[in-house]
């Protein structure tokens, strides 16, 4: 049995702890993420971590948490139909300025794509034109929070996806602890909740180390193939958390599909 799970965001800017909305998860990492922190989320070939991350997104906007999205493999109409799936409205968001939009995928390629957001000109949409500067990254966060009047009673969260197009791209592993660590600092200093996504097998080991090493947390997101089921299984594992070492090890599981998230725990 599994239940399709609902948004629902905790309606308080303040709190401690930022939720995905997804009660198992939640449950997982002890109630929800800690603000002024900074994770890594790693998934391996035929994962998806970006609807749990797009979920952490939901639940802050349904929490009037203000939030940003840099994007480095998908456009903007990739996101804006996951986060429908949540019942969210990412143009109206935009528009609100409760989310920002970062694109480093479109122009940085130059590829000659388009995000294709109907709102472009209502503000909320920064661009990355070199993605192989990470301070030029740095500074699109920067900018795109400038509008927020920062403070102990203002919720922040954002989402990188995905620091391995960084890494591919830059060429220089300096600059990637560079980018992490200004990441990790301006969490600490806004009070804000970071999650970096991370194809963690397509990197040498010791990198992928050297990252963990220099984040507050980790979850593992692997994909499961079960004959009970019809489609694919999304197992999210707690890695590691610091100050948290008794959630280090716990698994919870779910189904992502026609743009809803199933809890199967």
């Amino acid at each position: 049995m599994y239940q399709i799970v609902d948004m629902l965001g905790d309606l308080n800017p303040t709190s401690s702890f930022c939720k995905f909305g997804l009660p198992s998860l939640d449950e997982a990492v002890g109630g929800g993420l800690a603000r002024g922190a900074t994770f890594l989320v790693e998934q391996t070939i035929g994962a998806e971590a970006d609807p749990f991350i797009v979920s952490f997104l939901a639940n802050g906007l349904q929490s009037m948490d203000y939030t940003y999205l840099l994007s480095t493999e998908q456009t903007f109409d990739y996101y804006k139909r996951i986060f429908q799936g949540f019942g969210r409205n990412p143009e109206m968001e935009l528009r609100t300025g409760r989310l920002q939009y970062i694109d480093a995928f479109s122009g940085s390629f130059q590829a000659g794509l388009s995000s294709m957001i109907s709102t472009a000109d209502a503000g909320g949409i920064e661009r990355i034109a070199d993605i192989t500067d990470p301070r030029e990254v740095n500074e699109a966060v920067r900018r795109s929070l400038l509008h927020v009047q920062k403070g102990p009673t203002v919720g922040i969260r954002g989402a990188v996806m995905s620091l391995s197009s960084v890494i591919h791209t830059v060429g220089d592993n300096k600059q990637v602890f560079s980018f992490l660590q200004n990441r990790r600092a301006m969490d600490k200093v806004e009070n804000s909740t970071t999650l970096i996504s991370l194809n963690a097998d397509a990197h040498d080991p010791i990198l992928v180390r050297a990252l963990e090493h220099m984040v507050d947390g980790i979850l593992h997101v692997s994909r499961l193939d079960d004959p009970s089921y019809e489609e694919p299984i999304q197992q999210i594992e707690v890695v590691m958390i610091k100050g948290r070492p008794e959630l280090s090890g716990r698994k919870t599981r779910f189904q992502f599909y026609s743009g809803r998230i199933a809890d199967l725990d």
